[in-house]
């Protein structure tokens, strides 16, 4: 999705984008990720106090692999982010030396704004996805799915450091 800022110089009001941006290897990045479905986008640019302030909304559907269970869900995703340009680069060190992240555009060219959606969109994927929130996850022992089938193994852990007092505790029985 691209964005031409002189547009905003023309203009009094704020201006509208909406689109739909498909963002190819995403998969390979993150093993849990499935399938991404095209995120349906809303852009919404203005200029004040002579920065373009972009707001972008987001939504869109993912499928994941259960970290618990290893199991395919589906899941929707929103999102918002925002960033600010300029095309003055003294502006911009001004901006950045109170800390605030502003980038440089030329104001004539179209500016990709496919990297904020980009970063968006991975910062909003769960870093450890979970099908349902009370997942019960594999067996460690047998490795069945214990949200679908109950197993009789012992999954008991024992502290290596305290297994000889355990040893010790079955021998006076």
């Amino acid at each position: 999705m691209r964005m031409i800022f002189r547009e905003l110089n023309r203009r009094t009001g704020p201006v509208e984008l909406e689109g739909e941006v498909t963002l190819q290897g995403l998969e390979k990045e993150n093993p849990d990720l499935l399938s991404l479905d095209p995120l349906q986008v809303n852009i919404l640019a203005w200029k004040e106090k002579g920065l373009y302030q972009v707001q972008g909304k987001q939504h869109t559907r993912v499928k994941l692999n259960c970290s618990r269970c290893l199991t395919p869900f589906s899941q929707p995703l929103e999102m918002e982010w925002f960033q600010a340009f300029t095309d003055d680069e003294q502006q911009m060190e001004a901006w950045e030396e109170e800390g605030e992240d502003v980038r440089l555009v030329q104001p004539d060219q179209p500016t990709d704004l496919t990297p904020f959606i980009r970063e968006a969109l991975l910062l909003e994927l769960p870093l450890a996805p979970v099908c349902q929130p009370d997942c019960l996850g594999l067996c460690s022992v047998c490795g069945s799915n214990r949200n679908r089938e109950s197993c009789d193994c012992d999954r008991e852990r024992v502290d290596p450091r305290m297994a000889k007092l355990q040893e010790f505790f079955k021998n006076q029985d």
